[in-house]
């Protein structure tokens, strides 16, 4: 018995002893600091932070300034660069768990390593290849320099992980996601989108908005030419807006803003030009449904009316579990000629979209594209770097100091064939619907300089962003683009401020960037005159509907029908306020005046006292709503939570250029938090909440002696402090 008891012993001893090996993650091979500081030697990068701790970084080439940045944005928020180097590389569920298990097995499935490998070399430019290694050289630079902040099996970082997160994140901007989770039912509906990692409160479409405006000398006051950058994203994550300024002998000087990982002012202003981009949902997106051979084991679907062996692959990857322990998973994968299959319980789907690795730049063009945007002198330049289409979507808004402005809808787009119902599911067994490349830019709506004088964007159709007489006609463009119809409060204010103007000032112009108001076409006023038209026999509802009757649609601060309207209105209309999530809309009334007034004892509390941008021990209040010119988004369920709003996206980074006459420029900006993104202990943490909070803006330097002549917190080399 004493025997038996050992050897079973022994047996459990060994089979803990496998489990542990099996289970245990596997360490990267051993990553030599002095590699990582020996490959900094190569570059040669000045930072020096001003005021505000913005990094204007210096250098000779563009590869030693693109290495300077990478350190000082690395000092500012590694733990967020980090995190997308993860997602970069299909290891997400390796270190979150089982919940984004789908994101890593969409990365496998869009083949987006190997397409990264295949097509590293052909499809990106020596130079931005340069950008890229400089870039992830800074990053393990600072991460030997601070060992305790790194993650395990991150180093080293390469610069195909720095392209692979462009070929992975960009077609998400476009909702990417959006169609695929459409494929499946509420109940088993996965988080297939690193947008669903932005924010707790899983609204990935609120922060996918921005405003643009751009006033030629013919319409504006003074004969100046005007650019407003006013992208809306989350307020911190994988998607805020990081500022610096990047100046370089070989032709760069560019303050603007970028996202954590991208080794480039995605978008900004130079001392000839700018540019800033808005959020457009082109169809860039196509779905087969498929004839399959065995709905529950499919080995082939069926294609021009013969049957075809679906390419089939396995993902892999681990499931964090506990400590250094991770479960190795395996799920397989399909390919049909049309591209990945996702199997659903509604069937088998074959997805093409721009972006997918085999067709193409695969999402692989847009540092050269960025690269050459930041570097163009003339508007001849800038816009013939557009015409590699490496960027996939983005309205683009343009201005210049010789006073050129323009719009473009920029998407690339696939060359599809008239007639079919490109927006629906398509039949899967036509090789006629299988798009093999795609239009030239020419092709898309693009206004330059206007006789009308303006353009503006702010996510909404193509065809209403200036005068009447100078928008695009919708009848001029294929139907198989897509293009979107909707029109949202922003534009429509946009267009009730600007179009009167006939001599828009430069006060009057960051004004209405900073409209408050809803117009009264606007789906949330027909919302309050729903509720105040709706009879109530319940006296707290005609107390609220009374409110509500006196609102004048404005959000500043101090008005007091503000949270009544803004709170039920995103409770039953959503956070674009674009299609009603519920019916109850008296309900929702109901609730959110006996929530406000159980948290500040009346149900017309001011705006500001509610609606507030909290950082750290700071808190103030904030003028703003969701969709209004001046955009601020917050919690959706009401005070209930926080007992306020705390803001965390919509206006965050803005930039405001402005060129005389003479081609003399100014740049002024400002940041919803400060340069120092998660350093609490940093003066720049949230040093320009209140100037934000107030509406103002930091004036910003835009050559060395500038920047010197300024007040200047640190000046330093990479790794020196």
């Amino acid at each position: 018995m004493k025997k038996w008891l050992l050897g079973a012993a022994a047996l459990v001893t060994i089979g803990v002893i496998g489990a542990a090996i099996y289970l245990r993650t596997p360490s990267a091979p051993h990553y030599d600091n002095d590699l990582a500081r020996q490959a900094a030697q190569a570059y040669d990068a000045r930072i020096i932070r001003d005021a505000y701790g913005v990094p204007h970084i210096f250098g000779k080439r563009d590869a030693d300034v693109s290495f300077g940045f990478g350190y000082a944005h690395a000092e500012d928020d590694w733990a967020t660069i980090q995190d997308t180097l993860i997602a970069a590389r299909g290891r997400s569920t390796e270190y979150k768990g089982k919940a984004v298990a789908p994101q890593d097995y969409l990365y496998d499935l869009f083949k987006v390593e190997q397409s990264v490998m295949e097509n590293y070399d052909t499809q990106v430019s020596s130079d931005a290849k340069a950008i890229a290694r400089a870039y992830a050289a800074a990053l393990n630079l600072y991460a030997v320099n601070n060992p305790d902040d790194v993650l395990p099996n991150i180093l080293p970082v390469t610069e195909q992980d720095i392209l692979a997160g462009f070929a992975w994140a960009t077609p998400f901007f476009y909702r990417l996601d959006g169609y695929l989770e459409e494929l499946f039912t509420a109940e088993d509906r996965p988080n297939v989108s690193p947008w669903g990692q932005t924010s707790a409160l899983d609204i990935p479409d609120a922060v996918r908005g921005s405003n643009a405006f751009a006033v030629a000398p013919s319409r504006s006051s003074d004969g100046h030419t005007r650019l407003i950058a006013n992208a809306h994203q989350p307020m911190t994550g994988p998607y805020a807006w990081y500022e610096a300024h990047l100046v370089s002998d070989e032709g760069m000087n560019t303050l603007g803003g970028t996202f954590p990982g991208v080794p480039i002012m995605a978008q900004g202003v130079t001392p000839n030009l700018g540019w800033t981009h808005t959020v457009n949902r082109p169809d860039l997106i196509d779905i087969y449904a498929l004839e399959v051979d065995d709905i529950d084991d499919p080995q082939s679907y069926k294609l021009d009316g013969e049957w075809v062996d679906f390419e089939r692959s396995k993902a892999k990857f681990r499931v964090k579990l506990w400590g250094p322990f991770s479960l190795p998973i395996t799920r397989d994968m399909l390919w049909s000629e049309h591209g990945p299959v996702l199997s659903t319980p509604t069937g088998h789907y074959a997805i093409r979209f721009a972006g997918l690795g085999t067709l193409q730049s695969g999402g692989l063009g847009a540092l050269d594209q960025w690269l050459a945007m930041n570097k163009a002198t003339t508007m001849d330049e800038w816009r013939a770097a557009l015409e590699s289409q490496g960027v996939l979507s983005f309205n683009i808004v343009y201005g210049d100091k010789d006073g050129n402005i323009g719009a473009v809808y920029n998407a690339r787009m696939p060359r599809r064939i008239e007639g079919p119902k490109w927006q629906e599911i398509l039949p899967g067994d036509r090789s006629d619907l299988i798009w093999q490349d795609f239009r030239p830019l020419s092709d898309l709506p693009q206004i330059w300089n206007p006789p009308c004088g303006w353009v503006f964007s702010a996510n909404a159709t193509p065809f209403n962003i200036t005068d009447a007489a100078c928008n695009n006609k919708r009848a001029d463009f294929s139907e198989t683009f897509g293009l979107e119809d909707r029109i949202t409060n922003r534009s429509r204010r946009a267009l009730a401020l600007l179009s009167p103007d006939e001599a828009i000032s430069r006060d009057e112009l960051l004004r209405y960037r900073a409209d408050t108001k809803y117009a009264p076409e606007s789906d949330l006023m027909g919302l309050v005159v729903e509720l105040v038209t709706t009879p109530s026999e319940d006296e707290t509802v005609q107390a609220a509907q009374e409110i509500l009757r006196n609102w004048d649609g404005d959000t500043k601060r101090d008005s007091r029908g503000a949270a009544l309207a803004v709170i039920t209105g995103t409770r039953v209309l959503g956070y674009e306020y674009m299609e009603r999530e519920r019916d109850d809309a008296m309900a929702a009334l109901a609730e959110t005046a006996a929530e406000l007034r159980a948290e500040f004892g009346r149900m017309d509390p001011e705006w500001g006292q509610v609606n507030r941008l909290i950082r750290g021990d700071v808190s103030v209040p904030l003028d703003g709503a969701p969709d209004v010119l001046r955009a601020i988004y917050a919690d959706r369920d009401g005070v209930g939570k926080e007992g306020v709003l705390n803001a965390f996206a919509g206006d965050t980074h803005i930039i405001v250029a402005d060129w005389a006459e003479d081609g003399s420029g100014i740049v002024d900006s400002i940041h919803n938090y400060g340069s120092a993104t998660l350093d609490e202990t940093s003066p720049h943490y949230s040093d320009q909440v209140e100037l934000f909070s107030n509406g103002g803006y930091k004036r910003v330097a835009m050559t060395l002696d500038a920047v010197l002549a300024g007040e200047v917190t640190a000046d330093y080399a990479p790794g020196e402090r």
